[in-house]
């Protein structure tokens, strides 16, 4: 049998892996928006700052909600790994369908 422990810590780390795949998600939401904008200097600030704030609230919050505000490895761990495959993965297909969206409409 798995001990309580284990088992808190195993379902903390797959709660962060989700969380992080979400901000992943919203990571890929406003890089959308940076090229929909043109990407000019302030919309990139504004962007990186916004998006800087989400995960910010969402490590947090995570944090409070997996061990009560004390600091673990498994919960950085969870919360990047999901945030980077799914940055590098569902970024990679949104921003192939962007670009051909966006370069079907510059063409018409």
């Amino acid at each position: 049998m798995i001990s309580e422990f284990v088992r808190i810590q195993a379902e903390g780390y797959v709660l962060c892996l989700m969380v992080g795949a979400a901000m992943g998600i919203v990571g890929v939401v406003f890089g959308g928006l940076r090229k929909l904008l043109r990407s000019g200097k302030i919309v990139t600030w504004f962007c990186d700052l916004a998006l800087w704030l989400v995960l910010s609230v969402a490590i947090i919050a995570l944090n409070y909600i997996c061990c009560g505000g004390r600091i673990r490895l498994y919960i950085f761990l969870g919360f990047f790994s999901g945030f980077l495959i799914t940055f590098y993965t569902i970024n990679w297909v949104a921003s192939k369908m962007a670009d051909y969206i966006l370069y079907r409409k510059n063409k018409d």
